[in-house]
């Protein structure tokens, strides 16, 4: 494959040379490129996410890939250059990210159960940090306000899960 598909896609010259001292990276790299759509700061977080999780786990870049569904993703031709870099982007940052990803997904699931059980919102502090998160309700009207109140307090059990969740390990 051809090297220039880095300069072609603005990829700073220092990642592209960086990436020469690493066949293999590059390898996979140019692959990446050349079936998914990715941007130039998503390919240097991709290359920054893929060199941290060859770090801590040990492993060759090929076993992070397979392991990740990336040839899949990259051969389902039913895929858009833009779902595929998304969709990589996504596994690669679960990957790198673990704990916080959990965290997000419990977050995001709590979220959904929230608003589909009151009508409310609930919004979790960025990246957990803290021991708190914020509930809101549109009133309109006083039967609003009455309404909310009934909703919360059916809401509890969800709430002192929500509370519990984002306490733990924060």
């Amino acid at each position: 494959m051809d090297i220039s598909i880095l300069e072609k896609r603005g990829i700073n010259p220092k990642i592209a040379e960086s990436l020469r001292k690493e066949p293999e990276l590059l390898g996979f790299s140019l692959r990446i490129l050349d079936k998914a759509g990715l941007n130039a700061n998503s390919f240097k977080n991709f290359i920054r996410y893929t060199r941290e999780i060859g770090l801590r786990e040990g492993r060759p870049f090929d076993e992070i890939f397979e392991s990740a569904g990336f040839f899949k993703i990259l051969d389902d031709t039913s895929l858009s250059e833009k779902t595929k870099g998304e969709e990589l982007m996504i596994r690669l940052y679960s990957l790198r990210y673990p704990f916080w990803s959990r965290k997000q997904a419990a977050f995001t699931k709590l979220k959904n159960k929230f608003c589909a059980a009151t009508g409310g919102e609930i919004t979790f502090p960025d990246f957990a940090e803290g021991n708190s998160f914020k509930i809101s309700f549109t009133i309109k009207n006083d039967a609003d306000i009455e309404k909310i109140e009934k909703t919360i307090a059916s809401a509890l059990p969800l709430l002192k899960e929500s509370l519990k969740e984002i306490r733990e390990n924060s």
